[in-house]
């Protein structure tokens, strides 16, 4: 791929290291002036010439967007170039990172690795969630991390129906309930207790958020099937996409949730990667460590 021009997206109210990677991307691309770098409108006060401010529309025209910040940031980028095809370099400037390749330290040998060609791309499944009413779609959404439906209604458990490939599947009564991709499988998925799937199975989870039957546990699906939602009670639901965007699911509606045909593409730089990922930035270490032993 011939990266000629390049987008910025980052949120400076949550990064105070955003200001000093700006400038590391300003002195590199003065040195290189075959490349254009945009940034995000928002950006403007705080990004340095030969930096360019610019629409979200020019963004998605770019031929690789920097997403410098924590995985929220890399999320809003995903979204940016969805349809668009454009490929993503998550830089770590926030706590854990996960969705991100590189780090703030290591930005600038990271441009000159991607200007050499010394990378690889990889790509993520994504979700498409389409909202029925009276059986017609009322409402489209596609996400790379997951779908959360939970109650409306405050401190309420949610009582719902999920059909799998058009066959009643259970009942879930729990606090709420996810639909996750493996890309997603390490965000709140990890968190309420569903498995860790490596990013290139094609499958997704169902992982129900502390159920009231002990029985009932997180369930792996192929990434071909369908899934279709709705309450097993005359009450909405709110339905999160990407933790960013919240839908209700009104009472009789329901919503399918199956496999996108667009995906998401990032760019991964040599010895990173799930692998390292899981033992760098989730703690994985094998065997507790100590820091001195005792001999009996």
């Amino acid at each position: 791929m011939n990266f000629s021009k390049i987008g910025i997206v980052g949120w400076k109210d949550k990064s105070s290291e955003l200001v000093k990677a700006l400038d590391e991307i300003a002195a590199w691309a003065d040195l290189h002036r075959d490349v254009s770098f945009f940034a995000m409108d928002s950006l403007s006060d705080i990004a340095k010439k030969p930096i360019k401010v610019a629409s979200e529309r020019t963004l998605r025209k770019c031929s690789l967007l920097i997403a410098i910040g924590g995985d929220g940031t890399v999320l809003s980028s995903v979204r940016l170039a969805l349809g668009a095809n454009v490929p993503i370099l998550g830089v770590n400037a926030g706590r854990v990172g996960f969705l991100a390749e590189t780090q703030l330290e290591n930005l600038t040998p990271t441009l000159n690795a991607i200007s050499a060609g010394d990378y690889s791309t990889r790509d993520r499944i994504m979700i498409d969630a389409k909202v029925y009413h009276k059986g017609k779609v009322i409402y489209r959404e596609t996400v790379l991390n997951e779908v959360h439906i939970r109650a409306k209604a405050p401190e309420c458990m949610v009582n719902v129906n999920v059909e799998y490939n058009g066959r009643p599947l259970t009942e879930y009564w729990a606090d709420s309930l996810l639909l996750s991709t493996p890309t997603g499988s390490t965000a709140y998925n990890l968190a309420a207790g569903g498995p860790i799937i490596y990013p290139s199975t094609s499958a997704f989870v169902i992982t129900p958020v502390a159920p009231s039957s002990l029985s009932v546990r997180p369930l792996i699906i192929p990434a071909t099937s369908t899934c279709r939602i709705s309450s097993a009670v005359d009450v909405p639901l709110n339905l999160v996409f990407d933790g960013r965007i919240t839908k209700v699911l009104a009472a009789g509606d329901a919503v399918s949730l199956s496999a996108s045909k667009d995906v998401t593409t990032f760019i991964r730089m040599k010895n990173t990667g799930f692998v390292n990922a899981l033992r760098g930035k989730l703690g994985w270490t094998g065997k507790p460590k100590f820091a001195h032993s005792e001999k009996n």
